[in-house]
């Protein structure tokens, strides 16, 4: 084998990782050492690796054997017939010991890609099939196939998508009404006719578009000496010239329109377009919120019919007392009762040993980890030598810093991590652990309904407990007030943070707010001196660079942040990632480019610079995500030399995509647009261009390159529409506002005085002063009048944080610039972006504000959509609130409770070839209250309980009264609910 393969075999033990894993990494426990001997995970083993294995490649190689190629992605066709040919692509292809490459893309295509079953006709709906379905033939979706809804992948989804249709369609209108302003700026009437040489041969036009306000037309004005120091000319970026004694100062003044301000039109038509858009942005709130409820009576899920219970006794283990008090709201009973309890470091750590003991298996395929003496004799005969060049750089150059991660450890390291890992979860399966929620599933949605609206009552009275707010039917217990809400779907729960506190989130999340806004500060200072030093088009590589890095470590920063559910992580990463977007794309440039070069045509001024960072938006991103760089090294490298099927299996998981990160990515690009709208009008095209072109590659990735993501409600739209899309437009109203009050934005006031060296027959030399003072060779055009700049206290059209954006709060009587159009204008934006602002704060946040005002005094529930009729337990395809937790060292999520008398369908996924108890923490932890201590080994999917399952065998020593240390979950069985089941993930 060649080295390159012998490198690769080492690396791959430990990727590919995932967030989650390295959330239980991080886990502060998880870092301890001990000097204890090894300690067997229990009397029961672990290690069926080996049997599943083969059981799942048999399964995957039917898969491989019913494929044509008219059903395979492009990918998999090359590969199989081109690239698995070759030893060095594919070192694993000659032994029989090692896995299959097919079954690792009959995976990828099957299970991690969405398909729905084949249709007799294209005028059939789609259907989404389970992901490994094979009972019926199935389709992967492709880009332009017709007959399907997005909301096939969620409403959250959905609705990403719908908002890119109608934010482009905002920008081609308001690009259209600009249109008079792109034709005014790139006319004779603005720029003039004439330009002289030195300006032709420093203008470039390969990043200004003629259609902005960019202006290549200046005069020189003498400048009143008392208004003309050097030093503040220096320190404010001034292009000045002086004569041979400096006793004359000559100040570079914008010439478009004749020096003037714009005109009145131009700036009414700007506002037209900002107010046209605010239109369709309030129209899209209203259609998208009624879209959404649309989407929602479509898609039928469990919390629908579910209630959550966030403050129950902590005592209240029993799900047939919960049943007992809740059947009473539904005629058709209750159907599901999940008891979660806060066991959340337990689970934490049995994770963590989980992926310990994967990594090892990884090092030492098929031996019996469990086997004491196997185990040692391995750990005694193995020496690692890294073989090649990438093994000795990750050797030393990346593991030192990965280490403390618990990444790329060596065996010896990691049967010392599983020593102490093992020591904690003895102590902690002592602890008595409380309920901390429930979740009720009722039959119908009517009974959910009517719980809710009955239960619910204000904060204050759940706080102290007024038991004499409520009858004495509607206390559980007859002396406690539940607080009763509408759960999120359940793969968006995250079942180890469900128990959260508020005041530690709200820390947590302002101390992550600080880091991102020093990341900001980070990134405009690196913008600032590469535009500087190497100019626009590189500075906007390195934006577009840390736009597509962000929302990494922000992913990294909300690990340290506690969330119950996913709908609330996706919001404050969609605040980190949006701040630092809006900031680093828009707002660093105006604020670190000197006033001055705001419309002049240099590469570093602000309009060029701004192109170029639009340009590489608009097409860098999309191109990142088609290429899928990581996933491609996942599935072509790591992949062809994988030496177990679970390391094949985890290379092709797909590439996780995060819907906050999507969201603001739009937002990033409606908000450049907006921002300068009134300078740089050609932006409002660019952007719907950039929009329609995400449209198309987002659609393309989540059909054949991103993996299954949780389901994601409305929640995440809404924010998004509410606050930062509204707030997008408002802030485009704002600093169009201060654009129009600064025009021609080149520091200069006229003064009454009439300048001598405009009426004389000719003139002494004048010297450009920058960091070589050389002579200025070409005839001077001067100006009438003479320029005022600076004084010793303030400077000419410097309006600092002067609020509202009128001439009143600007021009004094030393500093007046605006004509008296510019002036009107000035007044009507100005005062129109207060009343904005007033208005937005008041829509946005004053509902909410009022509405937690009286959720202290009363219930404030309603619900949302029509009642669909249709019994929970008739839906075949629908998951419950099963707990368990996703993590990167496996492809399937691990489950915490038991789920031996439960419907299997109602977990939402089934691995190929296993059952569920191979994924089932409830085995990993010796304990009395478990009901038996044997796996079942092999697929389950064709009984509907476990308990059914021909292997099944109780534990002899299960005690019924000892307290649980795992979640509870009891099913009724009100109907016949649901046939086999089938593959599912």
């Amino acid at each position: 084998m060649s080295s390159h393969s012998s490198e690769a075999r080492e690396i791959v033990r430990d990727v590919p990782s995932r967030d989650d894993e390295i959330e239980v990494l991080l886990s502060p426990k998880a870092n301890r050492s001990s000097n204890r001997g090894w300690v067997a995970p229990s009397e029961f083993s672990l290690n069926t690796l080996e049997t599943m294995e083969t059981k799942v490649a048999n399964e995957l190689s039917d898969f491989c054997k019913a494929d044509d190629d008219s059903q395979k992605t492009w990918s998999r066709r090359f590969t199989e017939k081109v690239l698995m040919k070759m030893s060095w692509y594919y070192p694993n292809k000659r032994n029989e010991s090692e896995p299959r490459l097919e079954d690792g893309w009959a995976f990828y295509e099957h299970v991690t890609l969405a398909r729905y079953f084949q249709r007799e006709s294209r005028s059939d709906p789609v259907e989404r099939a389970e992901p490994g379905e094979k009972n019926k033939r199935t389709d992967l979706y492709s880009l332009f196939m017709k007959g399907f809804s997005m909301n096939d992948f969620g409403i959250g989804v959905a609705l990403y998508f719908n908002t890119m249709i109608v934010m482009a369609f905002a920008l081609i209108v308001a690009g259209f009404m600009s249109l008079p302003n792109m034709i005014y700026y790139a006319s004779d009437e603005y720029n003039g006719e004439q330009l002289s040489f030195l300006q032709k041969s420093n203008s470039s036009r390969f990043f200004t578009v003629p259609l902005s306000a960019n202006c290549e037309n200046f005069v020189w004005a003498e400048c009143e000496s008392e208004y003309c120091d050097i030093d503040r000319l220096e320190e404010k970026n001034m292009e000045f010239m002086t004569n041979n004694d400096e006793s004359i100062i000559l100040v570079k003044k914008n010439n478009c329109n004749g020096g003037d301000g714009p005109p009145f039109q131009q700036g009414m038509i700007n506002f037209g377009a900002l107010l046209t858009v605010m239109l369709i942005t309030y129209l899209f709130n209203v259609y998208q919120s009624k879209k959404q409820v649309v989407f929602d009576e479509d898609k039928v899920t469990a919390s629908d019919y579910s209630i959550i219970v966030r403050n129950p006794p902590t005592d209240a283990y029993d799900p047939d007392e919960w049943e007992a008090f809740f059947s009473k709201y539904d005629s058709k009973g209750i159907a599901v009762v999940t008891v979660l309890l806060n066991n959340a470091p337990l689970l934490k750590q049995i994770m963590f040993r989980r992926t310990l003991r994967k990594n090892l298996q990884n090092w030492f395929p098929g031996t019996n980890l469990d086997n004491e003496e196997e185990l040692q004799d391995k750990l005694d005969s193995h020496q690692y030598q890294p073989g090649g060049c990438v093994a000795k750089v990750v050797q030393c150059a990346i593991r030192p810093i990965v280490k403390p991660l618990n990444m790329l450890l060596h065996p010896a390291e990691i049967v010392e991590k599983l020593k102490a890992v093992e020591t904690q979860i003895n102590e902690l399966k002592k602890v008595k652990y409380e309920v901390s929620d429930v979740i009720v599933t009722f039959e119908t949605e009517d009974g959910q309904r009517l719980a809710l609206e009955t239960l619910s009552t204000g904060r204050i009275n759940i706080r102290y407990n007024r038991i004499a707010s409520k009858k004495p039917e509607e206390l559980f217990r007859g002396n406690h007030v539940l607080d009763c809400g509408e759960p999120e779907e359940p793969s968006a729960i995250r079942y180890l943070d469900i128990d959260t506190n508020p005041i530690k989130c709200i820390i947590q999340q302002t101390c992550t707010l600080a880091f991102t806004i020093g990341l900001v500060a980070l990134g405009g200072f690196l913008v600032f001196n590469t535009r500087k030093s190497r100019g626009p088009f590189w500075a906007g590589i390195l934006v577009t660079t840390m736009n597509v890095l962000i929302p990494n470590i922000a992913k990294i920063l909300v690990i340290f942040e506690q969330h119950a559910s996913e709908d609330e992580r996706q919001k404050s990463m969609y605040i980190k990632i949006a701040l630092f977007r809006w900031i680093n794309t828009a707002v660093i440039a105006k604020l670190t480019l000197p006033l001055s070069q705001t419309l002049q045509s240099a590469n570093d001024n602000l309009i060029p610079a701004m192109n170029g960072i639009f340009i590489s938006e608009m097409f860098l991103p999309p191109i990142l995500n088609i290429l899928d760089i990581m996933g491609n090294i996942n599935k072509h490298f790591f992949a062809p030399r994988a030496r177990t099927m679970h390391q094949m299996l985890l290379c092709f998981k797909g590439t996780p995509y995060n819907l906050a990160e999507k969201y603001t990515d739009v937002s990033k690009i409606i908000f450049v647009a907006y921002f300068y709208s009134a300078i740089n009008p050609p932006l409002l095209f660019m952007g719907a261009i950039a929009l329609m072109i995400r449209y198309c590659a987002d659609k393309y990735c989540i059909m054949r390159i991103w993996s299954s993501a949780p389901y994601i409600g409305p929640k995440l739209s809404t924010f998004s529409r509410r606050y930062f899309l509204s707030f997008a437009v408002i802030v485009g109203a704002l600093v169009s506002a201060y654009d129009w009050a600064q025009f021609p934005f080149d520091r200069i006031c006229e003064s009454q005085e009439t300048s001598p060296l405009f009426s004389a027959t000719t003139v002494e030399p004048f010297f450009i002063q920058n960091e070589f003072t050389v002579p200025y060779e070409e005839p001077l055009d001067i100006a009438s009048y003479k320029a005022r700049v600076c004084n010793t206290k303030k400077c000419c059209q410097e309006i600092g944080t002067g609020f509202p954006p009128v001439p009143s709060v600007f021009e004094t009587e030393e500093f007046s610039w605006m004509t008296e159009d510019q002036q009107r204008l000035s007044k009507i934006f100005g005062w129109t972006s207060v009343g904005l602002l007033i208005a937005f704060a008041v829509v946005a946040f004053g509902g909410n504000i009022l509405k937690i005002i009286l959720s202290l005094f009363k219930g404030i529930y309603k619900p949302v959509g029509q009642d669909q009729k249709i019994d929970f337990s008739s839906i075949k395809d629908i998951d419950g609130y099963i707990p368990q937790v996703r993590i990167g060292s496996y492809a399937y999520p691990l489950l915490a409770c038991d789920i031996d008398d439960l419907d299997q369908t109602l977990i939402g996924w089934n691995d190929p070839g296993t059952s569920y108890d191979e994924y089932n923490m409830v085995f990993d932890v010796d304990h009395s209250s478990r009901k038996r201590t044997s796996k079942i080994v092999g697929s389950t999917r064709f009984c509907g309980k476990l308990r059914s399952h021909t292997d099944y065998q109780a534990s002899g020593n299960h005690d019924e009264n000892v307290k649980p240390i795992f979640s509870i979950v009891k099913q009724w069985d009100l109907t016949d609910r649901r046939g086999a089941l089938s593959l599912a993930f």
